[in-house]
């Protein structure tokens, strides 16, 4: 059996999208599931509880399976570095083959020892962004690992196009956390967003799209910052609700002619059923950057004034009018 770890059933579906990426690569047939709690997907899956998977990995795993860690930015935290070594260990005690696939680096370096020995034990590395080939190997982790592209940009059997034949949809998402923390970086997005939806209300309209109803970190509750952008747009900014599973999220995408955002999973999604993005946030060598670099989108700096953002994202839209009326 394949054992995949990571951090599904969280509440945020861009986890979840990997995985169902992840399943579709290896077959759900084939796969075992460890999550933090209910999986956001249609197809019903079980799954082995997380926490009861760390403290006793032999119950479930035997002799040649393999377990991979597939997929996110798991380096969120000491503990969880220090956690996947702790199962990494087991499962070669054990005698099976432990792989990491795609994962994101950033953050490895507020635990260096335990991702070496994490990375020490695997048979294959790979990460999704070129930047954390980088994070890897200029921490001292690991020079093995190569670059192979998210789960999610693999994702099959997408829904169809359904894009308004008139106005321009766009669809925006914002970084969370700073969101939460920092009343005068959110008085500045809610400001630059309400002045964007409100001097191209003629020509667009402006989706809100959650991504994230999280289980147990309150400051990741995007489906909660919707209403602020609906209310201080007096309803330009439409809050959509939160999305029931992977697929209606990815239903949303198929909506919109664009998108402008500052959350990874978005930016992928808009890829891959071809909406044009901007990524609107701070650039630099994270996993928003290097993705924005690496398919060539559209940087618009949150450090710039607001009347440069502004003006910045009037132009984004009027090239998906202009490009969509051609």
């Amino acid at each position: 059996m394949i054992f995949l770890y990571g951090a599904y059933g969280t509440g945020n579906l861009g986890d979840d999208a990997i995985l169902k990426s992840a399943l579709q690569r290896y077959g759900k047939e084939n796969c075992k599931v460890i999550a933090y709690g209910k999986l956001f997907l249609r197809e019903p899956i079980g799954f082995i509880d997380h926490f009861e998977f760390l403290a006793n990995p032999e119950r479930y795993l035997h002799h040649s399976d393999t377990l991979i860690f597939a997929g996110g930015g798991l380096f969120w935290a000491a503990s969880h570095a220090e956690a996947m070594a702790k199962c990494a260990r087991d499962a070669k005690a054990i005698g099976c083959d432990v792989k990491a696939e795609r994962l994101g680096a950033q953050g490895v370096h507020v635990a260096v020892d335990a991702a070496k020995e994490f990375f020490s034990l695997c048979s294959e590395i790979s990460v999704r962004d070129e930047h954390s080939v980088e994070v890897l190997k200029s921490t001292g982790v690991t020079d093995r690992a190569i670059y192979k592209p998210d789960f999610v940009l693999e994702l099959r059997d997408l829904p169809p196009r359904a894009l308004d034949s008139k106005l321009v949809t766009i669809g925006i998402s914002h970084s969370a956390v700073p969101f939460y923390h920092d009343a005068d970086h959110r008085k500045k997005a809610l400001h630059v967003y309400t002045e964007i939806a409100k001097q191209s209300n003629d020509i667009a309209k402006f989706i809100y799209i959650p991504h994230t109803r999280h289980f147990n970190v309150i400051a990741q509750n995007d489906v909660i910052y919707g209403e602020y952008f609906w209310q201080a747009s007096r309803g330009l900014i439409d809050a959509l609700p939160f999305p029931v599973d992977v697929e209606a999220l990815l239903e949303y995408y198929a909506r919109v002619d664009g998108v402008i955002a500052w959350r990874y999973h978005s930016l992928v999604m808009a890829k891959i059923l071809g909406a044009q993005a901007a990524f609107l946030g701070e650039p630099g060598g994270h996993k928003y950057g290097a993705f924005a670099r690496e398919n060539n989108l559209p940087q618009i700096d949150f450090r710039l004034s607001t009347a440069e953002i502004i003006a910045s994202g009037l132009r984004f839209v009027r090239r998906i009018k202009d490009a969509k009326s051609a």
